[in-house]
């Protein structure tokens, strides 16, 4: 079969899927039922043609930039360790793993976000990392919008044995976004992937981020996030062999009446396998907010290390918090917990800092940003979260 048929193919059993799952999501979703519901635009069909002009981070000499959902190898640039090709280019040579993937993905895929990619992907692309490489260099993917459609930007990873690398992903602030990323990383891998969304109040972004590990494998994940109209990550990783391990990690800055959720399902599959997911809000005015995660722990996956956390400080009198940690084990040699908090900054504190001659507002500032700080300490460079941390009081 020829490459575009297979994709033609693809897209039509994720259209297909959806619309058995009743299409996009409402209320009546129970993975959805705090999200409030938002007029979709159509998806972008075709390559954009108008010249377009964006700013990128000095600390990322590399880039994979996608425009309207289209890669863009004009604007790109990567090492020689990486192969960057489009889907439809990747199909010739690495039909076999990508048909594996989409096969493997389509069967297990309930997000309707992800799917609803996957039915109208824009040009997506292949990165493989070629075994025993080490990038120490920063790579950006940049996700440009220029039209008032919904972007598709979709990227496949495949991380080779012994090997290394760095992700940044970025979109501009004006953005209608419902992007897809999807890793495979083979034995003693490792994979960061840090994402900073800055959208506008009017904007839309949702992202899909799925992971498969092999063996003695690291996946991390870091996102940034200051909400927008919609705004949703749905993440669904995979621990498929021994001794891998996951990182999910995420930090929430939402204002006005801003929306952001998070969707979070680890699966525990072999021996020996760790995980740890540490997500945090802050919500202003009458932002909205929901966290829903799972860890299952498969009966084969004995000595598993799991742990989930979902901190939230809301500061508005109309703010909304919502929160569903959640565990399924089924294997008896297992350490793991989960657990949720929602709180305001308590007067005991604020007094306290008041009393070393700090003003209300000085010491309202001081442990907001406490509050946060592990998490913005955690980014690779500072200018991912120059202007989230500047916003944070």
């Amino acid at each position: 079969m020829l490459s575009a048929d297979r994709l033609f193919a693809w897209r039509q059993k994720a259209q297909d899927r959806l619309k058995e799952m009743g299409g996009m999501p409402t209320r009546k979703h129970e993975a959805f039922r705090y999200f409030l519901p938002v007029l979709y635009p159509e998806p972008v069909l075709q390559r954009p043609e108008q010249p377009v002009s964006f700013s990128l981070f000095s600390e990322c000499p590399y880039r994979v930039v996608f425009i309207d959902g289209f890669y863009s190898q004009e604007h790109s640039l990567l090492p020689k360790e990486i192969l960057c090709l489009s889907i439809p280019e990747a199909m010739q040579s690495y039909g076999v793993f990508l048909q594996h993937r989409m096969q493997k993905l389509g069967k297990e895929e309930i997000d309707p976000f992800a799917l609803w990619n996957g039915a109208f992907q824009g040009e997506g692309v292949l990165l493989y990392v070629h075994p025993e490489c080490t990038i120490d260099e920063k790579i950006q993917i940049h996700c440009y919008s220029v039209s008032n459609q919904m972007a598709m930007p979709r990227i496949h990873l495949y991380v080779g044995r012994n090997s290394r690398l760095e992700l940044i992903q970025t979109s501009n602030e004006t953005v209608y976004c419902n992007a897809y990323f999807d890793a495979t990383l083979d034995e003693n891998s490792f994979c960061r992937f840090v994402q900073r969304q800055a959208g506008c109040e009017k904007s839309l972004f949702f992202q899909s981020v799925r992971a498969t590990l092999k063996k003695e494998s690291r996946f991390e994940s870091l996102a940034f996030m200051q909400g927008a109209k919609a705004s949703r990550s749905s993440y669904r990783v995979q621990l498929a062999e021994e001794k891998s391990e996951a990182l999910l990690q995420g930090l929430s800055r939402l204002d006005g009446e801003r929306q952001n959720h998070v969707h979070v399902l680890v699966e525990h599959a072999a021996i020996e396998t760790r995980s740890r997911q540490h997500f945090k809000g802050i919500l202003f005015d009458k932002a909205l907010s929901s966290f829903e995660g799972k860890i299952l722990v498969k009966a084969i996956a004995q000595k598993t290390e799991a742990y989930q956390l979902n901190a939230n400080l809301p500061l508005g009198e109309e703010t909304q918090v919502y929160s569903k940690p959640n565990l399924e084990i089924f294997a008896d040699d297992v350490k793991a917990s989960h657990g949720a908090t929602i709180a305001q900054i308590a007067e005991e504190d604020l007094f306290y800092l008041r009393s070393r001659g700090l003003s209300r507002e000085e010491a309202h500032r001081f442990l907001i940003r406490g509050f946060c700080r592990d998490l913005i300490d955690a980014a690779p460079f500072a200018g991912i979260t120059q202007g989230f941390v500047d916003e944070l009081a």
